[in-house]
């Protein structure tokens, strides 16, 4: 029987091509990649790899089951992951929502989950968009929230509200006061790069850039400066920071936010379900789906 460790150490091979290296990577002897490799292909009923001096080589055999060796090994992660972690629930959702909607959209999903699915094991992660595009793709993931998606033919991709974002400080609340230095430049996206080169392009090059912002208020909180937050966080830290101040005149920028599931997973009962709480949450908009 076809078995995830087999499959595991065939996917590493095509990395490796090379035995020992493999072996050492999952750390076991060279002559039991050998005998997997072997039992993998008496399986198969072909040769999936041509053995030389200078190392593997995979057969055209061995070419076409790399395809179906990733699917294959997916979805046995998935399986063994649904069935350990959900244990005592009547079904499990995996969402990944981008970072800068940790303190702000997923307690907000947690609730509304809580009521109207309570029998659901929910997971909840965060990460940057490019990673949830590709756990989104590897079935890794059921539903993604992100700020920039890109075009894939194996996604649902729809838009939701816009995301707010407000320039604050500890150190004045006028545009005329703000410079370079103790200037935190947020690059939270491409697209909020851009709006925000386009639209403060005196201040790209702050004394110090951070991606997420988490560090920002810590350096708010720790040194003093000015930087973009999220919108709904702002009254939270005020009342935790009585000197920081929104820059009225500071110009707001907004990130259009989009919520993604795989095609061939998203009119499940339970994806679709999934779906419709966190159009409820986010704010969805009426615009048509972006990526069909």
């Amino acid at each position: 029987m076809l078995s995830n460790e087999l499959v595991e150490t065939f996917l590493d091979l095509t990395k490796t091509m090379n035995f020992n290296q493999t072996a050492d990577r999952l750390n076991v002897s060279q002559s039991t990649i050998s005998s997997r490799i072997r039992v993998l292909e008496e399986q198969m009923g072909a040769a999936l790899f041509t053995r030389g001096r200078s190392g593997a080589k995979l057969t055209p055999a061995g070419e076409r089951f790399r395809a179906h060796a990733h699917e294959l090994y997916n979805a046995w992660t998935r399986a063994m992951r649904d069935v350990s972690e959900a244990e005592g629930f009547e079904a499990s959702l995996y969402i990944s929502a981008q970072l800068s909607l940790v303190s702000s959209v997923f307690f907000d999903l947690i609730e509304a989950f809580d009521q109207r699915m309570p029998k659901l094991f929910l997971k909840l992660e965060a990460d940057y968009s490019a990673q949830i595009m590709r756990d989104l793709s590897a079935g890794e993931i059921d539903i993604g929230i992100l700020f920039s998606p890109s075009w894939s033919p194996d996604l649902y991709i729809e838009p939701l509200s816009a995301f707010s974002f407000r320039m604050v400080s500890t150190q004045t609340d006028t545009m005329e006061h703000v410079g370079k230095d103790g200037y935190i430049y947020a690059s939270y996206s491409p697209l909020f790069e851009r709006f925000h080169r386009d639209l403060l392009p005196g201040l790209t090059q702050g004394a110090m850039t951070v991606g997420y912002e988490g560090l920002s208020i810590e350096l708010l909180r720790h040194r003093g400066g000015t930087a973009y937050l999220p919108e709904a966080q702002i009254p939270k830290l005020q009342a935790e920071m009585p000197t920081l101040r929104v820059v009225e005149d500071a110009p707001l920028i907004q990130q259009p936010l989009y919520v993604a599931a795989h095609v061939r997973r998203r009119h499940r009962q339970l994806v679709a379900a999934g779906l419709k709480v966190v159009r409820d949450v986010a704010g969805s908009t009426q615009d048509p789906t972006l990526y069909p």
